[in-house]
Order: C-alpha cells, then structure tokens, then sequence
C-alpha cells in the first residue's frame, strides 16, 4: 500500500482518516493484510503482542506467535463512498468492529505526528455504515 504525500509533509496541519479495525481473531500476517486491501491508499500499522512482554525468554517462536489482533491505517479522505464499501466488507467479513474518523493533526518540523483528541463519538450498528459521515473530530464506532 502506498503512503499518502502528507506523511512527509513537515510542519503542517490538518486532518487524515484515523481508522482502527479490530478482527474477531488474531490473524495471519497475509490474511490481516489482504483483509485490510478493502481499504487501498492507507498507511497500515498491524498491532500485534509484544513477542516478550515480561523480559524473559522467549516461550514462542516468530511461527508460533499469536496473529495480529488489530491495525491502523491512515491518509487522506479521498472517496467517502469508497470508504464506506470498504468499512461494509471489512465488517462482513473479520472485522469485528471499526472506528473510523476524520482525525485533525499537527506535524512538527521535525516529522512528528501530534493526533488532536476526539469531540465526539457516535456509536452505530455495524450494518449502518452507511450513516458514517465524515465530520472533523468525530469517531464513529461500527460494533
């Protein structure tokens, strides 16, 4: 997936889609990423369990890890329509919920992303994507 241009862009502000999607399990590396190709054009961070949360030694190999449990993505607001197809086939599929917003933020010279807090939230069926518009500062939560 491509990064969108206002990620090097230091020293600005404005406001990117923040989106967050929490799968029903753990996945594959693979399958977490294909799931997420619904959504083309973001940045994707996988969260995953630290391998060593205690500081001791590791009890798992890479292979046997757990999968990963949810991601983050990303960029501009291109498509809003696009957007909600993607929201509806993640959560017919291994999403088992999504936050989505319009998210403002604050890009220091140095390349550091500041994230300003929501205003409000609006939760929703997961069947009412449709309902998502993308209003500044305000996160949707499709469950």
């Amino acid at each position: 997936m491509t990064a969108p241009t206002s990620r090097t862009d230091k020293g600005t502000r404005g406001f990117d889609i923040d989106l967050h999607v929490t799968f029903t399990r753990p996945l594959p590396e693979a399958q977490a990423r294909a799931a997420l190709l619904a959504l083309p054009g973001f940045t994707v961070d996988l969260y995953r369990p630290h391998p060593n949360p205690t500081g001791q030694r590791p009890t798992q190999t890479p292979e046997e890890a757990p999968g990963v449990p949810s991601a983050r993505l990303t960029g501009p607001l291109t498509d809003p329509d696009a957007i909600r197809a993607g929201l509806a086939a993640l959560l017919g599929g291994d999403a088992r919920y999504v936050e989505v917003g319009l998210r403002g933020f604050l890009r220091s010279a140095q390349g550091q992303t500041e994230w300003m807090p929501w205003r409000r939230n609006v939760v929703l069926p997961r069947a009412d994507v449709a309902r998502v518009t993308f209003e500044e500062s305000i996160r949707f939560v499709l469950e």
